[in-house]
């Protein structure tokens, strides 16, 4: 029987996936140029060509894309291996994968590799306790290992938690980390920290004293074609990633709550409370209105954490391809990414994720 399978060079794969953004950078291009013409039937049948076109590209981007993905899940025996290899008679430990659909990067993945093993094995040798300590905690007896892995505004990240002992809060910093690199959760952290910081991305720690540990790792996609949403603050114009858009209103009077000392607004939206956080505030711009009640709330949601954002306007809905700033730059605050448009502007994307944690 004639193999299926065919090998293709990782370079080649790359080259691709640049060319399929090119594609919808240039057709993004045509639409405004089109959008720009007077109306007419011509223009009407150049715009549905344009629309079966961008159809043809994102179908073009999954197929290319999916060439050089796995689901994150079938790294689950390759870790689990790693417990059951290191797990010493007087503990109990089982692996959960969530986010287990995600696609990633097979070179991600690879590079990332022997970071999220030395986590693992850190939970295994230094985070979790033996079977009695835990009884004692009343803890269960069978403790758990979780990998979480997650696509959201242009970035991914990967989560490994467990919930054995935790550290300080006041034990998190930079100098106890750099002292205790030998037998404990932290072991190996620099070297996890440099591969991250040479892939443009950050890394979270986080831990509490009894509940357990948290190390996760956040990294730019280098190719990513996405949904977003124009919105105007001032003279600027600004990117937000529909996947994070729960809906948008214009607020009345009585759906804004002040507490407080009055100044700290809050959205009452079907008898839930929403924090409002006034976008040209937040990135020291200017702002047509000032009054709530003149501009336009978009809701958003990151995980469990849900917020308001006040803008001037919302804009139209266009196709863009992500490009990281720290390439070429530096990490910004706030900011997924970039992108160019199709007058040939950048297009500064939105990190709602970092937004929503401060």
């Amino acid at each position: 029987m004639i193999n299926s399978n065919v090998t293709v060079e990782l370079q080649k794969l790359e080259k691709l996936l640049n060319k399929v953004g090119d594609l919808v950078i240039t057709n993004s291009m045509m639409s405004q140029s089109i959008d720009n013409l007077p109306y007419s039937e011509e223009k009407k049948n150049l715009l549905e060509k344009i629309n079966i076109f961008q159809r043809h590209i994102v179908e073009l981007q999954e197929y290319a894309t999916d060439i050089r993905m796995i689901k994150f899940e079938s790294m689950y025996g390759i870790y689990n291996d790693i417990i059951l290899e290191l797990m010493p008679k007087n503990k109990s430990i089982k692996l959960e994968i969530l986010g287990g659909n995600t696609k990633v990067d097979k070179s991600l993945i690879e590079q990332l590799d022997s970071s999220i093993k030395t986590l693992i094995t850190n939970s295994v040798l230094y985070g979790i306790e033996e079977t009695q300590e835990r009884i004692n905690k009343n803890k269960p007896i069978e403790s758990t290992i979780k990998i979480i892995a997650q696509q959201l505004n242009g970035q991914i990240s990967f989560s490994i938690e467990n919930d054995g002992k935790g550290l300080n809060k006041e034990e998190i910093t930079e100098d106890y980390i750099l002292e205790n690199q030998e037998d404990s959760q932290l072991k190996g952290i620099e070297k996890i920290k440099e591969i991250i910081e040479r892939l443009n991305g950050n890394i979270e720690i986080q831990s509490e004293l009894i509940d357990g540990f948290s190390f996760t790792m956040t990294l730019p996609l280098t190719h990513s074609i996405l949904e977003g949403l124009n919105i105007k603050i001032g003279n600027n114009i600004f990117i937000l990633p529909t996947s994070s858009i729960v809906e948008s209103i214009q607020p009345t009077n009585e759906m804004i709550k002040l507490v407080g000392d009055g100044s700290t607004p809050l959205l009452m939206l079907r008898d839930e409370f929403i924090p409002i956080i006034k976008l040209h505030e937040h990135f020291h711009i200017e702002s047509k209105n000032q009054i709530l009640e003149d501009g336009i709330l978009i809701i958003v949601k990151s995980g469990i954490q849900k917020a308001a954002l006040f803008i001037d306007e919302f804009l139209q809905q266009q196709q863009i391809v992500v490009k990281a700033i720290e390439t070429n730059f530096r990490k910004v605050d706030s900011v997924a990414g970039a992108t160019v448009r199709g007058d040939g502007s950048i297009g500064i994307i939105i990190d709602v994720k970092s937004i929503l944690e401060k």
